[in-house]
């Protein structure tokens, strides 16, 4: 019974990481058609694959998780692209912080 549940935890665990990594690849793909430049293009694009990265280990980190959606979204606001509620930036935004927890909720509450 207690491997049972040990299982489900984990396949729950891998599901919200396999929810996230989506997150990612969409907001990748939100990315690819802003209007910025190369260079911020591809610093973006370094920040995801670092999530990208920490999503797929063994047991993800939410503080480093944290730590570059932050990175990503101060490198878009410092653009000129507003990442704020109702745009297209924010659904995958808020579901990658939905993941990370508590630092992504103080994060969504600065966008916001």
């Amino acid at each position: 019974m207690q491997i049972t549940n040990s299982i489900r935890g984990t396949g729950s665990v891998r599901t919200g990481v396999t929810q996230a990594l989506e997150a990612v690849g969409e907001l990748r793909a939100v990315i690819s058609e802003l209007d910025v430049s190369d260079d911020v293009r591809a610093r973006a694009g370094w920040a995801l694959d670092d999530m990208v990265d920490e999503l797929c280990r063994t047991d993800p980190d939410r503080d480093v998780m944290a730590s570059r959606l932050w990175r990503t979204t101060e490198l878009l606001r410092g653009s000129g692209v507003d990442v704020g509620p109702g745009t297209p930036s924010f659904a995958p935004i808020a579901r990658i912080a939905g993941w990370v927890g508590p630092l992504g909720e103080a994060l969504l509450k600065r966008l916001g």
